[in-house]
């Protein structure tokens, strides 16, 4: 009878250890990812891709690359896709910020523009893919699908005020992974609206970075930016001068940008 019992027990014991590996309750091998342990707003948050083009006003291939992602960010709009342009070496639009900016990305690497940053040094393109329209529309498109892609590990909010003929942007980070996230810090730009080449969301102003403090999972970070530009148009003219605002969330190690957010 004892030999019997082991036995039952046994195979008892052997039928239950099945079941618990065929739920999923042990894994051999790669440890699999339980769908408790994700955060559900991680995946309603939507990833919202920052282009950042560089050019030159005498640059002959700039508007090449300027038509390709004019056309890109107005098919895909600002809730997926924000396109900023930064001027760059006296051409008349660029600012000390702009020029600074493009220096802290490239360093002593080749320069020279068109110089296209997608998500920070997530993926630069520099140059043109191709002399065609098309070629070049499609390597850009390519780019930025993959990234939309990629999960959103921050949530970032944002509202304007004018107080004083003057943009206030307050707003917050969220980190929704269920990592904890360092070494980022939150930035914005305004940009004007003009006519010519190269003038769709130009950057007149850049905000100096606020640094983030490490952000468990779950943690929250208030910031408040003030930008000098103000809202009399450069005309005189009796109309309200366009803006764009942006501001996103910069990686200062690696350069990449992690969330941007284009503030109505």
């Amino acid at each position: 009878m004892k030999i019997k019992q082991k036995i039952s027990i046994s195979i008892f014991e052997v039928i239950l250890l099945l079941v618990l590996i065929s739920g999923g309750i042990f894994t051999l091998g790669t440890p699999r990812i339980f769908a408790q342990n994700i955060d559900p707003i991680l995946n309603t948050v939507p990833r919202t891709v920052l282009v950042e083009l560089f050019v030159q006003e005498a640059c002959t291939t700039c508007p090449t690359a300027e038509f390709c992602l004019e056309d890109l960010a107005w098919e895909y709009g600002t809730s997926q896709f924000i396109l900023v342009q930064e001027h760059l070496w006296g051409d008349n639009y660029d600012t000390t910020e702009t020029n600074t900016r493009y220096n802290w990305y490239v360093g002593d690497s080749k320069k020279g523009t068109p110089d296209v940053f997608i998500d920070g040094l997530t993926k630069r393109l520099q140059g043109l893919a191709c002399e065609c329209v098309e070629g070049n529309y499609e390597c850009y498109k390519d780019v930025i699908d993959k990234e939309l892609l990629q999960p959103s590990l921050l949530e970032l909010s944002a509202s304007q005020t004018i107080i004083e003929s003057t943009y206030t942007i307050e707003g917050t980070v969220k980190n929704i992974s269920d990592i904890p996230l360092k070494d980022l810090a939150v930035c914005g730009m305004v940009g004007k609206e003009g006519d010519g080449p190269g003038l769709y969301n130009y950057i007149q102003d850049i905000f100096p970075f606020q640094n983030v403090p490490i952000l468990l999972s779950g943690d929250t970070f208030n910031f408040k930016f003030i930008s000098e530009i103000s809202l009399a148009p450069e005309s005189g003219i009796n109309e309200e001068e366009i803006l764009h605002l942006v501001v996103f969330v910069q990686n200062l190690e690696t350069k990449e940008i992690l969330q941007a957010l284009y503030v109505e």
